[in-house]
């Protein structure tokens, strides 16, 4: 007596693989949507980090003394004395905002060459970067005006771009607007989505 095999003839597997073809294209867009954005997820949680330490600096009346008539917060740049260091002038936001951060060394770049990522095609060293990868560019200023705090998300890493709809639709270079009275906000494409998103995604 003859004992038949038994298996998948070659049809059945061709039908197998073809539903499992449709179905990776159904459900494989809907999983990239779901998969973080990684450089959005850094930048919000560098805003949320920058809106606190600029709370904490503008209401500080030892490191930001209101002078009537004469200052609103970040423009007073007189001597300060802060964990024995002093601070003044056009580099002391920048130093007591990286007093305030962890950073993966313990030393800052206040430098106003440095103060945005890019220039002349070249990438800049950051004011610090912090435990978290992201590298900071701390405005140089005596607060005249409104400054912009740059962020990389992911430091020298490529892109190195800020948004541009046709050249970096993912950017990773970030703005982030300080006003002289410790006011905050963002006025870029992606910064205003990023932000207004509420999930960390």
């Amino acid at each position: 007596m003859m004992k038949f095999k038994n298996g998948y003839t070659l049809a059945e597997v061709l039908v197998v693989l073809a539903l499992l073809g449709i179905l990776a294209a159904i459900l494989l867009p809907a999983i990239m949507q779901i998969k973080p954005n990684k450089n959005k997820s850094m930048f919000k949680k560098a805003y949320y980090v920058a809106e606190r330490i600029v709370f904490e600096l503008v209401n500080d009346d030892d490191l930001y003394p209101l002078v009537e008539g004469n200052t609103v917060g970040f423009d007073n740049t007189v001597i300060v004395p802060y964990n024995g260091s002093t601070y003044e002038g056009t580099t002391k936001f920048c130093e007591l905002f990286a007093d305030k951060i962890n950073t993966v060394s313990n030393a800052s770049n206040c430098v106003a060459d440095n103060a945005v990522p890019t220039g002349g095609g070249t990438y800049k060293t950051p004011t610090f970067v912090s435990t978290d990868g992201v590298a900071w560019y701390i405005p140089i200023s005596n607060f005249s005006a409104t400054q912009t705090i740059y962020v990389d998300t992911n430091n020298e890493q490529k892109p190195n771009c800020e948004y541009n709809s046709t050249s970096c639709k993912d950017p990773d270079i970030f703005r982030i607007k300080v006003q002289p009275d410790g006011k905050m906000y963002v006025d870029g494409t992606k910064e205003v989505e990023y932000l207004q998103s509420g999930k960390l995604q």
